[in-house]
């Protein structure tokens, strides 16, 4: 019985063994691990806490750079958003009617004031202008003007030659007059020289009459002629100011129909200056003045600034919003900035507010959060901040500090808390 069961008590006990020899093994191996997590966690925490809370000691010295808090007196800004146009807007359109036999600009083009746009074929208006030049001239040779000399109707030749009949039938009568005092002349031939007389009389008049008609059609020729010198100058379309050609409408061969008026062959638009137009709310309407300083921002052109000034100021308050519309004058001298651009701008108010400013350096970014490190009393505390527009070496503060506080300018290895040495 014995010798059946020693070979299951020998199985056992070596079995037994292992089992104590394996649990000794993760023993040991769990009791290395911890020891190597307890320095490496030994470790971390001395380098966060520094070297005087790890030797349970006073702190070590640690000099400070401790500067105020900068605050800087802004005039407040007003953030609007608002559009460039030009500063004047030309539709360039033609009193006279023909083909249009040139053009001489496009989208695009510079022009000059006077400078021609487009050509209109003017033989129509040149033949009707020639036509007008025969007839006033007829009319000067006919009444015998001399330009340089005043109109006399007197000087008229056809008056000149009834005057003279006149005068002679006017002599003439006289001396039958005087024969029929003497009775030394016959009825019949003092009566014809009373009718020669008289109808020399009516035949002066009349012709009188005829001659300062004629001036007044000659008159009415020349003021027609200056109509008909414009239909020929008309033919010639100039730039009514100088500005850059927008739109050009119509090209070469196309006709121009005097029954559409106001047609618009040619757009200009002034773009330097240019208008920059805001809608101001009603609650700061009241402190907008002409000559304030605009400056604005458009994606066109990221991060440059432009500047302007306020010119105009709408007498009314719109009705749907309740709003003013203000317009800001912006030098444009290089043309880099064109009509229709959208811009944000601040418009700066009389009104004034304090901006805090505190180094660059002082600011600790922990992922998403901002803070620095205030002195207070005889402790160090980390204040979380809210951060605005970075200027070269120094930061604004929107909120978490006051003016007044100092901070550490130099914040590296301290803690809330620290004491100030």
């Amino acid at each position: 019985m014995i010798a059946l069961r020693s070979p299951k008590r020998r199985f056992l006990f070596l079995g037994g063994s292992c089992a104590v020899l394996a649990a000794s093994a993760v023993i040991f191996w769990q009791a290395r691990r911890g020891a190597e997590a307890a320095s490496t966690a030994e470790a971390t925490y001395f380098k966060n806490i520094g070297p005087h809370e790890a030797l349970g000691t006073k702190a070590v010295a640690h000099e400070l750079h401790k500067q105020p808090v900068e605050a800087v007196m802004h005039n407040l800004t007003l953030r609007l958003t608002g559009s460039l146009s030009a500063d004047d807007k030309s539709e360039v359109g033609s009193n006279a009617m023909g083909n249009v036999s040139e053009t001489r600009v496009d989208r695009g083009s510079f022009v000059k004031k006077g400078d021609v746009l487009l050509q209109i074929d003017p033989r129509d208006a040149q033949n009707a202008l020639d036509e007008g030049l025969n007839a006033a001239e007829e009319l000067r040779v006919r009444l015998g003007l001399d330009e340089a000399k005043e109109f006399r109707v007197d000087e008229v030749p056809e008056v000149e030659s009834a005057k003279v009949t006149m005068d002679l039938a006017e002599r003439s009568y006289h001396r039958s007059e005087n024969l029929k005092k003497q009775n030394a002349i016959a009825l019949e031939s003092y009566d014809q020289s009373v009718t020669d007389y008289r109808t020399a009389v009516q035949r002066y008049n009349l012709t009188r009459r005829l001659a300062k008609q004629l001036y007044r059609s000659y008159r009415s020729a020349m003021t027609h002629l200056v109509t008909l010198r414009k239909a020929v100058d008309d033919c010639t379309i100039r730039a009514p100011m100088d500005g850059w050609v927008a739109e050009r409408n119509i090209s070469v061969g196309e006709r121009i129909i005097a029954l559409f008026p106001g047609a618009k062959l040619v757009t200009l638009l002034r773009i330097d200056p240019l208008r920059l137009t805001l809608t101001v709310p009603q609650q700061a309407m009241a402190q907008i003045k002409v000559g304030q300083a605009v400056t604005f921002h458009t994606d066109a052109f990221p991060g440059r600034q432009f500047h302007g000034a306020v010119r105009y100021i709408s007498p009314t308050v719109t009705a749907d919003n309740r709003s003013l519309c203000v317009e800001a004058v912006v030098p444009n001298s290089k043309v880099e900035l064109l009509p229709g651009l959208f811009v944000t701008a601040e418009l700066q108010l009389d009104k004034k507010e304090s901006e805090l400013y505190v180094p660059a350096s002082a600011v600790c970014n922990r992922g998403d959060v901002a803070a620095v490190f205030a002195v207070r009393g005889s402790r160090i505390c980390e204040q979380i901040v809210s951060l605005g527009e970075r200027e070269a070496s120094r930061v604004r503060v929107l909120t978490g500090l006051a003016a007044g506080d100092v901070v550490v300018t130099s914040p590296d290895g301290l803690h809330d808390n620290d004491p100030v040495q």
